[in-house]
């Protein structure tokens, strides 16, 4: 590969400030760009405020054009879903995130859903709707609890697992008739519930081959014990005990085999971060609950701590060449991601909360910003999820034990985090 890179990084979450983190320590890189950022990132990497609109063709080749660089990493995915990587192809400059055809397995469940069934891959049973009135009929056939999902990006929130017919109803109302989603809500897909333990893994592909990254299971629920209200996450740790090398082996040839097979044969090899959200059945069957097409967060946080190797390294050969000829490993023991949130999250919460923040203790502690800003030197928090505390261990109880003991020292009011993280795997 090229010997210094000139990089840019889109994005300003959790999961851009630990790949921000890795890429730093690659010793490929020459300078590190980010936009937008947030308050973790020092302020020579950030990129003047309103450079340009990522999703905007237009905006984002004419900065560009003056302002060349080596390489593009991609963290979110309304870029990727509405074409980046094919504006920067244009331009001939190297992008890890798949092109829009690809991202749409992200963009639209249904997509996604018809792409499962021809490509066989195990997921749940699900009709696609576009009109409120026949798919209120068909939810009258259907048991409970069953699953209601506007079909394109709602910001993680257009799912809804239903126990009760009203409340699937009122889902549907929300989308069909209220306009929630806009127009991501055009289309509905209705789908069976699966009963088992989520895990989430990542490949990261060249078009022919894949990297497999460790499965980590997240935490959605706000409060400990899994109640409360749906997050973007609230922590995760890896590897999760629950994929075992016999489940491994059926989400490699079942699921990502046959979908890289099945994107090559649509004439979009897919080059990039395919997630994988699955549900492993008490039996030990993994289904596909969803596809995301970048890496997803907080997982992300604690699952590149157990990368051995250079991510700069691997990110670029994906997008240019054959990532077979990288040296990467996965490490033995264990990473765990805990997120600090504001009071009030995932529904209205406080804002510009002051953050005191300790050094962090050792290399195998970090520290990464999610939703904060600087004010003056000074750091405030910006979003719901304001920090992950991430810690490697030699096993899971000594990175959530790290983790959590880093925690504790961070001053900061009007903020909470969950106290069992790991908790099905300890």
């Amino acid at each position: 590969m090229q010997a210094k890179l000139k990089v840019l990084l889109i994005g300003s979450g959790g999961r851009e400030s630990a790949i921000a983190f890795h890429l730093r320590k690659s010793p490929h890189l020459s300078e590190l760009k980010v936009y937008p950022g947030n308050g973790g990132f020092p302020d020579h990497e950030i990129l003047s405020e309103g450079a340009f609109n990522v999703l905007s063709k237009e905006s984002v080749q004419s900065y560009l054009k003056q302002n060349p660089f080596d390489f593009i990493v991609v963290g979110p995915e309304d870029p990727l879903v509405a074409g980046f990587a094919d504006w920067t192809a244009e331009l001939k400059i190297p992008t890890f995130g798949p092109d829009s055809f690809c991202a749409q397995v992200e963009g639209s469940k249904d997509f996604a859903k018809s792409l499962m069934t021809e490509a066989n891959v195990p997921t749940a049973e699900y009709v696609t709707f576009t009109e409120y009135s026949t798919s209120l009929k068909y939810l009258e056939s259907k048991s409970i609890p069953i699953v209601i999902k506007a079909d394109g990006l709602a910001a993680g929130k257009g799912v809804t697992v239903a126990t009760t017919k009203e409340m699937a109803a009122n889902a549907l109302k929300e989308i069909f008739e209220d306009k929630k989603f806009g127009d991501s809500g055009k289309r509905v897909v209705i789908e069976e519930f699966m009963d088992g333990q989520e895990a989430s893994i990542f490949a990261i592909s060249d078009g022919e081959s894949y990297f497999l990254l460790p499965a980590a299971q997240d935490h959605k629920r706000a409060y400990d014990g899994d109640k409360g209200p749906n997050t973007g996450g609230m922590g995760a740790y890896c590897p999760t005990p629950i994929v075992t090398d016999t489940v491994l082996q059926k989400v490699k040839e079942r699921v990502f085999d046959r979908m890289f097979e099945t994107f090559r044969k649509k004439g979009h090899p897919y080059r990039g971060l395919l997630y994988a959200g699955l549900m492993i059945s008490p039996e030990g069957e993994p289904r596909v609950v969803e596809f995301n097409c970048r890496f997803g967060d907080p997982e992300t946080q604690c699952v590149l701590a157990m990368l051995e190797g250079d991510l700069l390294e691997l990110l670029y050969t994906a997008s240019t060449g054959k990532i077979t000829n990288v040296r990467a490993s996965v490490k033995t023991g264990a990473a765990t991601v805990v997120v600090l949130a504001a009071e009030g999250y995932p529904n209205s919460y406080e804002k510009n909360i002051s953050l005191n923040l300790p050094e962090t203790p050792g290399q195998n502690t970090y520290l990464f910003h999610a939703g904060t800003l600087k004010k003056d030197g000074k750091v405030f928090s910006s979003g719901g999820r304001i920090l992950g505390v991430v810690a490697y261990g030699s096993d899971l109880k000594s990175s959530v034990y790290q983790a959590y003991s880093f925690l504790e020292k961070i001053q900061a009011p009007k903020t909470f985090y969950r106290t069992d993280i790991a908790h099905r795997a300890l």
